[in-house]
């Protein structure tokens, strides 16, 4: 009897624990609710965001004891903790969404809190947290950690969180992926060494073209995570944004603006690490038509490794005279049989203004491309048409 009071005692006492980091995270999130300022800065964040992203990561932390691997399994299922966590959160009335407790004011999801995720992959636990900012939308957080098998818990090794609310310098973004690569198990090898890549979007609630973020850093035993790549570029944000992360490498694509009107084109960055630096290389495209739109889309001094060099002077002066804009991808891809590993891209003349051109380009297997010349008439050796070329298979599998 003793003991099962004691055990009871230690569940309450940890309940009440739990119940007084819920309250201070209510407490620091209350003055929020009432501030009906319009026009906010940083969309509603002040150092306070800090405060409670730091309160509810501990809040999980301390709640991530309950995750432990039984040699076969994780037990509990990490998404059973997972709505464990967000009932409680629902619970304590920190949600507004249409089927929480409290219902979100017009327009702001400030004062609030978004769904906790947890994802498990070769071993690496990834934690997601939100806090709701102003005007639709949600800054999102990401936490990675390591079981130790020595201390028997989860050890956070890196974070990803935006905690300068300067305007100019706050990006909030919505994760769409968070990646770890594997650990290396080759012997003597450091296995906290990885590469984490964050794919998100800039959260609001009107038009589909926003801020594409992309993040790369790089974790080690012997130091702090270092961010190795860290970009946005203005996408088309209800298309798919995928990569995939390797000990060595990143590949990833997201939508962004074609140079035919009203439609869009992959934009591919695969990179590879190389003496602790990213470098980038190919895939850019997978077809003519979508390297052309990248050649053109790239400022020429990134694409020098894109355009053949024997007429790069002639290709820079076409670039200097032609600033667009161009008409459509009407005119059908063509093969040119003298030479098998180029192809004709051309874009008719369309709308008054429109220019007229046609590119050729050097295709190599796989997806090895480059820019070889660029003429106001089509080639007469490229008169082969090539259906797959114009209709290129997607980089990821279809989700």
């Amino acid at each position: 009897m003793r003991a099962l009071a004691l055990t009871l005692l230690a569940v309450s006492l940890l309940a009440r624990g739990e119940d007084a980091k819920l309250d201070a995270i209510r407490s620091l999130l209350a003055p929020m609710r009432a501030d009906q300022t319009k026009g906010r800065k940083a969309r509603g964040a002040t150092a306070a965001f800090t405060d409670v992203k730091h309160g509810l990561r501990d809040w999980i932390e301390s709640r991530l004891t309950d995750l432990h691997w039984n040699g076969v399994r994780w037990t509990p299922n990490p998404k059973v903790l997972q709505e464990q966590l967000n009932n409680d959160l629902d619970g304590a009335g920190l949600f507004c969404e249409q089927w929480s407790k409290v219902p979100c004011p017009d327009w702001t999801r400030l004062g609030f809190l978004g769904r906790v995720v947890i994802d498990i992959d070769r071993g690496v636990l990834v934690l997601r947290t939100a806090i709701g900012i102003d005007v639709c939308g949600d800054d999102e957080s990401a936490y990675a950690y390591a079981w130790s098998e020595t201390e028997k818990k989860w050890q956070r090794f890196w974070e990803s969180e935006q905690n300068d609310y300067q305007e100019g310098k706050y990006f909030p973004q919505r994760f769409r992926d968070v990646q770890v690569s594997p650990a290396d198990f080759r012997p003597g090898v450091d296995r906290s060494e990885h590469l984490i890549l964050t794919l998100g979007v800039e959260p609001w609630c009107s038009s589909n073209w926003h801020d594409v973020y992309y993040r790369v850093w790089q974790t080690k035993s012997s130091s702090e995570p270092v961010l190795l790549l860290d970009g946005k570029e203005w996408g088309f944000v209800d298309e798919a944004i995928q990569g995939s992360v390797s000990r060595t490498d990143v590949l990833f694509q997201y939508p962004v603006s074609s140079i035919e009107g009203g439609f869009t084109r992959p934009e591919i960055r695969h990179y590879v690490l190389r003496r602790g630096r990213l470098e980038r290389t190919d895939p850019v495209a997978l077809s003519p038509r979508q390297f052309t739109s990248f050649w053109l889309a790239h400022p020429p001094q990134e694409e020098l490794r894109w355009t053949d060099g024997r007429n790069l002077p002639q290709l820079e002066e076409w670039r200097r005279l032609h600033k667009g804009p161009f008409s459509e991808y009407t005119i059908p891809t063509r093969h040119c049989t003298i030479h098998p590993d180029l192809w004709q891209v051309g874009t008719d003349e369309g709308e008054t203004g429109k220019q007229e051109a046609y590119f050729l380009v050097r295709w190599r297997p796989p997806y090895h491309f480059a820019m070889v010349s660029v003429g106001d008439k089509p080639r007469p050796d490229c008169t082969e048409r090539d259906r797959e070329a114009d209709e290129p298979g997607p980089l990821f599998p279809v989700r």
